[in-house]
């Protein structure tokens, strides 16, 4: 006797999204980007052209990890705005002279 009128049985739960590693929480992956793009300051190409690359990279990541485009982009934005707060952290360390060459990390040359 089951009535399909009935919203009790049509009804169905919401599916959730949960994004195991939330990019604004990856603190030490931001500082090890913020170091690199600080010492490139001084190029804005190369520096522009590491960030887009970063970007890409990320997105392209999440997208495979399966995280919808959308989301992928806004998880993008959030890890910016994380590497841009480290960049402005290094800058604020640097006038006040603590910052030193271990903490911009290796410079990759070899």
């Amino acid at each position: 006797m089951r009535n399909p009128d009935l919203p009790l049985f049509t009804w169905k739960p919401r599916s959730c999204v949960v994004m195991p590693f939330p990019q604004a929480r990856r603190i030490g992956k931001a500082r090890k980007y913020a170091a690199t793009a600080y010492r490139l300051e001084d190029e804005p190409r190369r520096l522009a052209s590491y960030r887009v690359r970063v970007r890409n990279e990320l997105i392209r990541m999440l997208v495979e990890g399966g995280v919808d485009e959308i989301t992928a982009a806004a998880e993008a934005v959030a890890f910016d705005l994380i590497i841009d707060r480290e960049i402005e952290r290094l800058r604020v360390m640097d006038r006040l002279g603590l910052l030193d060459d271990t903490q911009l990390g290796p410079s990759g040359a070899a």
